[in-house]
């Protein structure tokens, strides 16, 4: 007989969980109230899963997924700690503990509920660890080419980050989202679809406490770049901006 843990990695591969990130929880039979933590290396971690009054939280498994890779069972409920991982449950909820956050932490847990034959997922909880920026970090917002008539479809664009960063468009339809989880050699993009009343803001998160950066680029005329500026609000150094691949840019 295959080990729980095996099975379960089938079942997880074969339902075609990956996609559900951050999915809305209606969708599922558990729920991860979570979306996104931020944290700092050595800081103590606490995930929840709350379930239906129903189910015994004791029968929860923990999943870690890492960019590149299949999930991967870290943790059981029901079993005693182990290591860095413990769990606390009682009907209806389960918590997964991670003692002390390090970076090689980061990624996307997903709890997994027994019940009966099925398990029921949660949405996923990102785990990002330490401070995503460096001093060559920069954050633009672009006009993707097309007909100067069109309402233009903005994108956030983020380079030089050292690990996950959480981008957001305040007031616009699209929900925040993690990119880079586990590091990114290459710029990474946020479209924020058609930007129609949003103003075109976005807001990008790096860390647990520092302030975001925001950029934002004037919809009328609009050239799909904002000036080099400062991070966050209060600002703490320049920012870099390299040339970007011209079929991102709007044409004037």
């Amino acid at each position: 007989m295959a080990p729980l843990g095996f099975s379960c990695m089938k079942a997880l591969l074969a339902t075609g969980l990956l996609l559900l990130w951050l999915a809305p929880a209606t969708l599922l039979e558990a729920h991860q109230p979570q979306p996104v933590l931020f944290v700092e290396p050595g800081d103590s971690v606490n995930i929840t899963c709350v379930m239906d009054e129903t189910l015994d939280g004791k029968h929860t498994l923990w999943y870690q997924r890492v960019r590149g890779e299949w999930p991967r069972l870290i943790h059981s409920c029901f079993q005693e700690a182990q290591g860095e991982f413990s769990c606390e449950y009682t009907k209806g909820r389960a918590v997964l503990h991670i003692a002390a956050a390090r970076p090689d932490h980061i990624g996307l847990y997903l709890c997994a509920c027994i019940s009966g034959s099925k398990l029921l997922f949660g949405n996923g909880t990102a785990l990002i660890v330490g401070d995503s920026w460096r001093a060559q970090s920069w954050v633009r917002v672009l006009a993707p080419h097309g007909s100067p008539s069109d309402p233009p479809g903005l994108v956030c664009a983020v380079g030089n980050a050292s690990g996950p960063v959480l981008v957001s468009w305040p007031g616009g339809p699209r929900p925040q989202q993690v990119l880079g989880l586990g590091g990114s050699t290459e710029p990474l993009i946020s479209p924020a679809g058609i930007a129609g009343g949003t103003g075109g803001l976005c807001e990008v998160r790096f860390n647990a406490s520092g302030p975001p950066v925001r950029r934002s680029v004037e919809l009328h005329g609009a050239k799909g770049e904002h000036e080099p500026g400062h991070r966050g609000d209060q600002g703490t150094g320049h920012m870099g901006s390299p040339p970007l691949p011209h079929q991102l840019l709007r044409g004037g």
